[in-house]
């Protein structure tokens, strides 16, 4: 039996960031950004990197308050969960509250001596590595 293999999403209004895990679905890599005009465009730039990395399972960061609720922003990332989970069916796709993984990104560059603007590009692909180094534990 094979390792599933996952795509996370770090859902923003322009950029979204996305990681995955390799073939075996247990080594997780940032792979490049998604900037957008807005979610709605989402569903369909998705698509072909759930195609391309044979994905089973897609990986969504919720932002959750600090007492677990869903705020305005976390309500529409919920919206576009319930859109992509009408669009893709055969797909398990799972919420993940994302609580700080913007801030352990940007550590982590920092701590690698990365600067503030290459920081800045490769934000929203790191926090999506966190998402889904989450659920995969690597």
């Amino acid at each position: 039996m094979s390792a599933r293999r996952f795509l996370a999403l770090d859902v923003g209004e322009r950029r979204t960031g996305v990681a995955a895990t390799d073939w075996t679905g247990t080594i997780c890599v940032p792979l490049d950004r998604i900037d957008h005009s807005g979610m709605k465009e989402l569903p369909d730039r998705v698509a072909p990197l759930l195609a391309e990395r044979q994905s089973e399972v897609l990986v969504v960061g919720v932002p959750l308050g600090r007492d677990g609720a869903a705020g305005p922003q976390a309500r529409k990332v919920l919206a576009l969960v319930d859109v992509l989970r009408k669009r893709f069916q055969d797909l398990e796709i799972m919420t993940v509250d994302e609580a700080h993984t913007t801030d352990e990104a940007h550590r982590l560059m920092k701590d690698a001596g990365i600067r503030a603007a290459r920081r800045r590009r490769h934000a929203d692909s790191l926090s999506a590595l966190q998402i889904l180094r989450r659920v995969v534990g690597d």
